[in-house]
């Protein structure tokens, strides 16, 4: 699933049909195609895990430790914004993969708000029931490194990303960190909403259009 995902994605980047507009988080048809898209994966995810008890399956659990959780969390989101930053000095906003274009129109918040719903909240559950969720499950077999730094290349695989490469490696691996640490999905979900919100509204906040 995740090698279709990622033929998809690469496809798209290679043929160079990846440019985002700068005013898509502002049409309903971005909304549409990302619930529509993530549902099918959802879907093939509980189809995959059928007859697997899905809790164990996709850690759908408390963590081991809120406390500890929270930590490796924190540090997790460190590590994020410092690669991004780094990848902003080095390249700048408007040469990445993986930015949302800064933009704000006030005539169309309704639309905005769909899509803020579908990449703030949705879109991390689907993404981290696969990658951290399904994905590690089947990975732990191997070892704990190897469910991190595997799910991590999967989550990175599956963004089609290349020049933000580097970056999206390194919130994989600390999301698949936290993972680990906290036995549970739940934070994974709740850090992976607090990026995908936090560029969002930071998009819109600080338009350049």
């Amino acid at each position: 699933m995740i090698s279709v995902i990622a033929t998809i994605g690469y496809g798209a980047r290679f043929s160079g049909d990846s440019a985002t507009p700068p005013d898509f988080l502002f049409h309903w048809s971005t909304a549409i195609v990302t619930f529509l898209f993530d549902g099918i994966i959802l879907l093939l995810l509980l189809l995959i895990a059928r007859g697997l008890p899905l809790r164990d399956t996709f850690a759908l659990r408390r963590p081991l430790s809120w406390p500890t959780a929270w930590k490796v969390a924190g540090g997790a989101l460190v590590a994020t914004y410092a690669a991004s930053f780094m990848e902003e000095i080095v390249i700048g906003h408007g040469s990445r993969e993986q930015a949302v274009p800064q933009f704000w129109d006030p005539t169309r918040v309704d639309a905005f708000l769909a899509n803020a719903i579908a990449i703030a909240l949705f879109v991390p559950i689907v993404e981290e029931l696969a990658c951290r969720g399904l994905g590690f499950r089947l990975l732990e077999a191997y070892g704990q490194r190897v469910a991190i730094v595997g799910s991590a290349v999967a989550f990175a695989l599956a963004h089609g990303a290349v020049i933000d490469l580097p970056w999206v490696l390194v919130t994989g691996l600390g999301l698949g960190y936290l993972r680990s640490r906290s036995g549970s999905l739940y934070p994974c979900i709740a850090l992976h909403t607090i990026v995908n919100g936090v560029a969002v509204v930071a998009a819109a906040a600080l338009p350049s259009g």
